[in-house]
């Protein structure tokens, strides 16, 4: 005897590592603060906007400025993408954020530790890392260069996009948490990296990248060009001279789009901006561009800066128009410059934005690198630890140029990776993210309608004008807000759960998921072991998973078994049943009486011979007349002691079997039961089974079967024949041979809901049961048809008429039989016995 699979899958194990269920959607695992977005998104679903703002809160500080600039990869990455539009994630977190403004502020540090730590940088990377720090109860001290804290988000975003008073009620949460803040500090002048470390039991180096690239074109350094972060930065403080009637942006990231309409609100009439590619492939925010088009930015795609005209002064620009080639090493096309194209504009200022470096002159003499031949400063990718004992760092002094968001992220990673070298401890496995990651998680959309997408309001041009400093974004109503947050699909797998009523019994969590069963079989399986045996074992959860995980129970039946804790009182009847089957009192093997011969067997199985016996006469005398040398064999597989955890009965009883085959010779088995066929394919891979389902189409329906009557079924498909889509087109193609019709259900073939007796879970859970009958027949519009004795069984005792497909061909009052309840069970042994001695007189 065989067995297809020498090593059994241990699906408990396979679900804790395989499963997908508990991966971040797809929203989370693109925020580098890896903000649960779903779980925020569901509370403002359900009207708790405190609990949201709290989810915001947990890893997010500063929601107010987040909610305003972030350039939101969650949005980039929403399921809704494939539908319609992304949920403005940004815009409830500003949402949340204004409803509750001092809520970010109700924090506390952590217990005192005695080590000190020093942040060089107040912007997004040192605000975080100080913020975190103090979490941790570390005393820190934040070192800023400027007169105030904030770094790029208050030198360069202009306020019309992130007001001033949410940008420092954001910030002093730092000071707000006892952190040291030493202003108008500048590393390199009033304090250097030698003392810092000397006093400091580790630093972290935040400064940024604040020194803009220059235009290495003729006329570059021309009066009236002014790189886009010191024009920004003059802008924001107030001391900006006159930029003339014609501006001429440089650029496609935000910092151009920032400097073009901040150009136009400092009274410009025309703002020209330049940039080499297709507008598709521009960094900056696509929502910020149209904000720019509609203020009047007139955008050149395709186009390159040549050369800058002017007597000492600059008067005018000379550009080429571009072509894309080939990729750079990024993934964008390079442009390549298209000869004869040149043509002139004429400008009073330019506004080069083509990049940013950090400043590394503020480090002074010592270091273990040319300060004057790098852009970024080197540091592990993981821990953030530079080359000096001691110094770690992050944000765009190690990066370049990036987002807050993930400037913010890099300082909650650096934060983390100084408290574990502080502490002497191991770095946690599951570390804060740097950027946006991918996530495996697998969602279904089929059947999502199209939602459009909440419009939020803003000032028009002419209060934009009046007002150059007011938020242009207004921040969305409570109606629109609650409108926007509907639209969240919720993104989860979740497809064990929505397919299978047991697991909905016991699987309570969200994202719910069969990780939750299996942790559950874990603590309690052996000592509540009706959970395990209240599975039907059915394998659909197997069928919709995406990555083919399920069936957990089983184990810890077997586990139970093994402890002599089960099968459960309630399952002796079920044991009787496959003990008395395979008896002499019940059982029988023959060759064909007409030819003493058995080149293969028909095995009816168990259930079939009880309920419909006259069915079995019928259908081994066609086999017979068809197929001579077909002998029969009246016996039980084994499959519900298998099912029931007895895996050793089952191998005894299909043993048997396998020898009663050996006596007669057959090669071949015949069955009728999709149990009965999965049993005989697993652990008697050498015989070849074939169902009569379809044996039958090869050898045509018996003769004389009377013309259908106009009908159409709705199939039942057996757990047995899942994953046998042979099974389901033979029985498909019988039925029309048949002259009926199918109309299928939204369940069906392999992904078929178990009738309700599967699994033995009837014996021990009958209400679990019956709620899986109920959703399957839920599904039903028609009469039934299936081609399992006990699904017939189940589906008819519920009071639905259903028949076994063999009842068409071979019952001639099918008609009057499908509304029959089955027969009681002592019916079903009288029949079984009077069945052999029926076969063993012919």
């Amino acid at each position: 005897m065989g067995q297809s699979d020498n090593s059994p899958v241990n699906w408990s194990d396979k679900i804790l590592i395989e499963c997908i269920g508990e991966a971040p959607p797809p929203c989370q695992a693109a925020c580098p603060l890896n903000i649960r977005v779903r779980e925020k998104l569901r509370f403002m679903q359900q009207g708790n906007l405190a609990e949201a703002l709290a989810v915001v809160l947990e890893r997010c500080p500063f929601p107010g400025i987040l909610g305003r600039i972030c350039t939101h990869p969650c949005e980039g990455a929403c399921t809704r993408n494939s539908l319609d539009q992304p949920i403005a994630v940004a815009g409830l977190k500003r949402y949340l954020a204004d409803l509750a403004p001092d809520a970010v502020l109700n924090v506390a540090p952590g217990p005192d530790r005695p080590q000190r730590v020093a942040v060089v940088g107040g912007g997004p990377a040192g605000l975080m890392a100080a913020f975190e720090l103090r979490r941790f109860g570390y005393p820190v001290t934040l070192f800023e260069a400027q007169p105030f804290l904030g770094g790029a988000l208050r030198l360069y975003i202009p306020p019309y996009r992130l007001p001033r008073e949410v940008l420092e009620r954001e910030v002093s949460i730092v000071s707000q948490l006892g952190a040291e803040v030493r202003l108008r500090t500048r590393l390199g002048r009033d304090v250097h990296l030698e003392d810092l470390r000397r006093d400091f039991a580790a630093v972290f180096l935040a400064l940024g990248a604040h020194k803009g690239l220059s235009l290495q074109i003729p006329g570059g350094n021309l009066n009236g060009v002014r790189n886009g972060l010191s024009f920004l930065k003059a802008i924001n403080e107030g001391t900006l001279p006159p930029v003339g009637r014609r501006v001429a942006v440089i650029g496609g990231g935000n910092v151009a789009v920032d400097a073009a309409r901040a150009a136009w609100r400092a009274g410009a009439g025309e703002v020209h901006l330049l940039y080499r590619r297709t507008a598709d492939l521009m960094p900056a925010l696509a929502s910020e561009v149209e904000e720019a088009r509609r203020e009047g930015v007139q955008f050149h795609f395709l186009t390159l800066p040549v050369r800058l005209l002017g007597d000492g002064r600059v008067q005018g620009l000379v550009a080429q128009k571009t072509g894309l080639g080939e990729p750079d090493a990024g993934g964008r096309s390079c442009p390549m410059p298209v000869p004869g194209s040149e043509f002139t504009l004429k400008v009073d200022s330019v506004i080069p934005a083509v990049g940013q470096t950090a400043d590394f002159s503020f480090f002074g003499p010592g270091l273990a690198f040319d300060t004057a031949t790098i852009f970024r400063l080197e540091a592990d990718p993981v821990t953030l630890a530079t080359q000096i004992p001691g110094v770690f760092a992050g944000g765009d002094l190690v990066t370049g140029p990036r987002s807050a968001v993930q400037a913010f992220a890099a300082g909650r990673r650096a934060a983390l990776a100084i408290h574990c070298s502080l502490q002497g401890e191991p770095r946690p496995r599951e570390l804060p993210p740097l950027t946006s990651r991918n996530t495996n998680l697998i969602v279904d959309t089929t059947g999502v309608a199209p939602l459009p997408r909440q419009p939020m309001p803003d000032l028009s041009l002419a209060a934009r004008t009046a007002q150059p400093d007011a938020e242009v974004k207004l921040g969305f109503t409570p109606a629109a807000a609650r409108a926007e947050a509907a639209r969240c699909l919720a993104c989860a797998c979740s497809q064990c759960v929505k397919n299978c009523t047991f697991l909905q019994h016991y699987v309570h969590q969200f994202p719910y998921t069969a990780k939750e069963l299996v942790r559950l079989l874990q603590e309690r399986g052996t000592t509540d072991p009706l959970i395990p045996y209240s599975c039907h074992y059915c394998g659909l959860c197997q069928a919709v998973c995406p990555k083919g995980l399920g069936r957990p129970c089983l184990s810890t039946r077997e586990a139970l078994v093994a402890r002599g804790q089960g099968p459960l009182p309630p399952h002796q009847g079920i044991r009787n049943y496959v003990k008395w089957g395979a008896s002499p009192t019940f059982a029988l093997s023959r060759p064909d009486p007409a030819t003493g011969k058995a080149a293969r067997v028909f095995f009816p199985g168990c259930s079939l011979a009880g309920h419909a016996t006259a069915v079995v006469k019928a259908a081994y005398a066609h086999l017979r007349r068809r197929l001579p040398d077909t002998g029969i064999m009246l016996n039980c597989c084994g499959a519900p002691s298998y099912f029931m955890g007895e895996k050793d009965v089952m191998l005894r009883v299909i043993r048997k079997v396998a020898g009663e085959m050996a006596k007669l010779g057959a090669q071949e088995v015949i069955v009728a039961c999709p149990h009965c066929y999965q049993t005989f394919q697993e652990f008697l891979p050498e015989v070849n089974t074939r169902s009569i389902y379809e044996v039958l189409g090869e050898v045509g329906l018996p003769d004389g079967v009377p013309a259908a009557p106009p009908w159409t079924f709705n199939i039942q498909d057996p757990c047995g024949a899942r994953q046998a889509p042979h099974i389901h087109d033979a029985v498909r193609r019988l039925i029309a041979d048949l002259g009926f019709t199918v109309e299928e259900m939204a369940h069906h073939r392999e992904r078929s809901i178990c009738c309700g007796s599967g699994g033995m879970a009837p014996a021990v859970a009958p209400e679990l049961a019956k709620r899986m009958t109920d959703f399957r027949l839920s599904e039903a519009t028609r009469d039934l048809v299936t081609y399992c004795a006990s699904c017939r069984a189940r589906l008819a005792k519920a009071g639905r008429p259903t028949l076994h497909v063999l009842d068409l061909p071979f019952n001639p009052a099918w008609q009057q039989t499908k509304t029959q309840p089955p027969p009681h069970s002592l019916i079903r042994w009288w029949r079984r016995w009077r069945l052999k001695k029926h076969f063993g007189r012919i």
